[in-house]
C-alpha cells in the first residue's frame, strides 16, 4: 500500500473531485498548525503532523484526538457548524478519499461555512451593527456561562494563574529582539501586579460566587458570528488553563476588542447587554483591570511575530503591538482610578 507525504496529502485535497459536497474549485488556507479546505458548503481542517508547545501532532492517533477535543469544545458554543471527525482514507490502489474505505492515513475535522460578512468583525467595519445583534450576544454569553459545571480552583490559584499571564508578558515583550521600551513594559507589568494585589477581595468574591468557568478562553468579534442562533467558532483548544476565566474576563475582553476595531461604544453596550442578561455585576475596577491584562496579552503575542523571519520589521505586527499596549495602559489607568477612589486617595 503506498503512503504519502502531508505534502503530497495537501496537494491531493487541492481536487475538488475528492471532496463529498461536489464542488468546482477549493481554496487552501495554510495556519502555523493546520490546513483548513474551503470548499462551497464546508471548511475541511487537517492537523500538521507536528510538535509545538503543549501539544505533539506527529502521530495520526494524537492527531485524530486533537480534532475530537476542538471538535466537543467548540460544539458548545457553535453546534451547527461543527459537523463532524471524519477520517481521510488510502485504498490500496493509491486512491485518497474523505470518509471512504482504505486505511485512515489522517483525520478532517468538518465546519460549515459561516457568512463572512455576518461575523461581527466585519460588521462593526461595515458599520452595519444593530444593539439587537450585541444583545443576542450577550444572552448566548450569558446562558453558556451559566451552564457551565462550577470549577474547583481556590483564590490562590486564580490569581497565580493571572500573575503568571503577567510574567510571561513581561519576559517576553522585555527581549531585547522585539525592540520594546523595556522600562515601559515593566513600568506597566508592575503596575498590574499592584493592582492584582489590590483586587484580593474582589477576586476572591468571583471565586466564590462560582464565576471562574472553562470558558471560550479566545472570545474575539473574528470568532463570533451574527446569525440565528449565534455561533461563536474557534475557542482555545491547547491549554485547559488559559480556558479557565472569570466570565467577566471574557466578555470584558470582547469589549475591549470591539474597542480596538473602532467601536468602543459597542463594547460599552455589550458589557451593559451582559449584565442585564447574566444578572452578574462585576466591579468595574475588575473589568479594566482583565482589559489591561489581555491588551498586555495580544501584544505579546502580536510581538511575538516579529521573532519569525517572515514578519521581521513588519509594520502591521509593530502597529498592533503598540495599539495593545496603548490599550493596556488606559485601562490599567482607569483601574488604578477608580481603586483610588475607593480608598479615598486623590488622582
Amino acid at each position: 500500500m503506498s503512503r504519502l507525504t502531508a505534502y503530497e496529502t495537501v496537494e491531493r485535497l487541492r481536487s475538488p473531485g475528492i471532496w463529498p459536497d461536489k464542488v468546482r474549485s477549493v481554496r487552501v488556507i495554510e495556519t502555523h498548525l493546520s490546513w483548513v479546505f474551503l470548499t462551497s458548503r464546508f471548511a475541511w481542517k487537517m492537523k500538521k503532523p507536528v510538535r509545538h508547545a503543549g501539544s505533539d501532532l506527529r502521530a495520526l492517533g494524537a492527531r485524530e484526538r486533537d480534532c475530537r477535543r476542538e471538535f466537543a469544545l467548540n460544539r458548545r458554543l457553535a453546534p451547527k457548524v461543527y459537523q463532524a471527525v471524519v477520517p481521510l482514507t488510502l485504498d490500496r490502489a493509491g486512491s485518497l478519499a474523505v470518509n471512504g474505505s482504505g486505511r485512515v492515513v489522517d483525520w478532517l475535522l468538518q465546519m460549515r461555512r459561516l457568512p463572512a460578512s455576518r461575523m461581527l468583525d466585519c460588521v462593526l467595519a461595515a458599520h452595519t451593527l444593530r444593539t439587537e445583534d450585541l444583545r443576542a450576544v450577550s444572552a448566548t454569553l450569558a446562558a453558556f456561562y451559566a451552564a457551565r459545571p462550577r470549577l474547583a480552583i481556590d483564590t490562590a490559584r486564580y490569581r497565580r494563574n493571572l500573575g503568571e499571564l503577567i510574567d510571561a508578558n513581561e519576559r517576553d515583550l522585555c527581549d531585547p529582539a522585539l525592540k520594546q521600551d523595556v522600562a515601559a513594559v515593566a513600568a506597566l507589568c508592575g503596575s498590574q501586579r499592584e493592582a492584582l494585589a489590590q483586587l484580593r477581595p474582589c477576586l476572591e468574591r468571583r471565586v466564590r460566587e462560582g464565576r471562574i468557568v472553562e470558558g471560550h478562553g479566545d472570545l474575539r468579534p473574528e470568532h463570533v458570528c451574527l446569525v440565528k442562533p449565534i455561533q461563536i467558532i474557534d475557542c482555545l483548544t491547547l491549554s485547559k488553563v488559559l480556558r479557565t476565566v472569570d466570565c467577566a474576563d471574557e466578555i470584558a475582553f470582547l469589549a475591549l476588542e470591539c474597542e480596538r476595531l473602532g467601536a468602543s461604544q459597542a463594547g460599552r453596550i455589550l458589557l451593559r447587554a451582559w449584565r442585564q442578561a447574566s444578572g452578574d455585576r462585576p466591579d468595574t475596577a475588575l473589568l479594566h483591570f482583565y482589559q489591561s491584562l489581555r491588551a498586555a496579552v495580544r501584544a505579546r503575542l502580536a510581538a511575538l511575530h516579529l521573532r519569525e523571519k517572515a514578519y521581521c520589521g513588519s509594520p502591521r505586527w509593530i502597529a498592533r503591538t503598540r495599539c495593545y499596549l496603548r490599550l493596556a495602559r488606559v485601562h490599567l489607568k482607569r483601574c488604578r482610578r477608580r481603586l483610588n477612589a475607593r480608598a479615598g486617595l486623590l488622582v
